[in-house]
């Protein structure tokens, strides 16, 4: 069973980077830190991260003895919400949205 995962992205940058996370799939409830400091949901995604990470949209790196995954999330101007390990290398996120 995944781990449940609560983040924010931050509304004056639209991004929000997770690193060395140790589970190869996350369930993820995603939210918006408004400047008024409001949270709005964005949304839940299931992602796993192994496809990911062989795609290039995570990295996964090897810590002693672990394997553990960065990611980074972005949110574009109208809206849309990315996830890549880069701004200009990304996916959709809306294709892992769960409910």
């Amino acid at each position: 069973m995944p781990k449940t995962r609560r983040w924010n992205l931050n509304e004056a940058e639209g991004r929000y980077a997770a690193t060395s996370l140790p589970e190869t799939t996350i369930d993820l409830e995603l939210g918006m830190k408004r400047l008024d400091g409001r949270r709005v949901p964005l949304g839940r995604y299931l992602l796993d991260l192994l496809p990911l990470a062989r795609q290039g949209f995570v990295t996964r790196r090897q810590v002693g003895s672990s394997v553990v995954f960065d990611v980074q999330f972005y949110r574009e101007p109208d809206g849309t919400l990315l996830l890549g390990v880069r701004r200009d290398q990304t996916t959709p996120l809306e294709q892992y949205r769960s409910r």
